[in-house]
């Protein structure tokens, strides 16, 4: 079976890269599609929806250090088709540590061990340090969430400088599937203005996903926007982002 290994990533923190690699991977699981969901980020607040990251006896971080593989740390979530690879804060010692020429590609090595999934969904940290290479090393494609707004933008070109490097170094088959817009606020002047920039660095969704208190709330009940609130307006927007996605995907 083909993998198809999606990269969450943006250097600034709270675009929304957590409830969008959340939720995708959900909504990927509920059409029937097995799916791992990898936690990235040391700060585990992926990891924390399904499981309490201080009392795991192994992390992804036990994978990086060679202490295990990635099949044995991998927790199950209440949909039969999805798993997660969880992490503790433990993994910014990695980051911290290692920088040999191999530590790039551990997340790449570690999936290449794994059968039996059709998606992959990474969660990645807000930096462009060595785990969201891991991620984008190992990803064949990647998806950008972010705000319209104008910070969020400041930092395009870096990420658009790390995905081309990554490219031409390290993995060349690495596609953009492009930027998906969140926390939207009503058209606004702003942006109205900001979107046509955005997309100068990366191709944008159709599909935007609405600011609301529903994605916040189902946060603290450790939810997906599904189980938590499966007819709000966040949870249809959400559907019809992946069925855009999946459409581009057979492009």
């Amino acid at each position: 079976m083909k993998i198809t290994a999606i990269a969450v990533a943006n250097q600034k923190g709270g675009e929304g890269k957590t409830t969008t690699a959340i939720n995708l991977a959900y909504g990927l699981a509920r059409r029937k599609h097995m799916t791992l969901l990898v936690d990235l980020d040391p700060q585990a607040n992926t990891t924390g929806i399904f499981a309490h990251p201080d009392q795991l006896e192994k992390s992804l971080y036990d994978v990086f250090v060679g202490r295990a593989r990635l099949s044995e740390i991998l927790l199950q979530t209440p949909d039969p088709m999805l798993k997660v690879a969880p992490a503790r804060i433990s993994l910014a010692e990695f980051e911290a540590l290692h920088n040999n020429v191999d530590a790039p590609f551990v997340m790449r090595d570690a999936i290449q061990t794994l059968s039996g999934f059709e998606f992959i969904v990474m969660d990645s940290p807000p930096s462009l340090a060595l785990l969201t290479i891991n991620a984008l090393a190992a990803a064949t494609h990647v998806i950008i969430p972010t705000q319209p707004e104008k910070f969020s933008i400041d930092g395009m070109k870096a990420l658009q400088a790390t995905i081309n490097s990554i490219k031409n170094r390290i993995n060349p088959n690495l596609q953009i599937l492009g930027a998906l817009i969140t926390q939207m606020k009503s058209k606004t002047v702003l942006t109205k203005t900001i979107l046509p920039v955005i997309s100068q660095f990366f191709p944008v969704f159709d599909q935007t996903v609405s600011d609301g208190v529903a994605v916040g709330e189902s946060h603290l009940a450790r939810k997906s926007i599904y189980e938590y609130a499966p007819d709000s307006k966040q949870a249809k927007e959400y559907t019809d982002f992946i069925t855009e996605m999946l459409r581009e995907l057979k492009k």
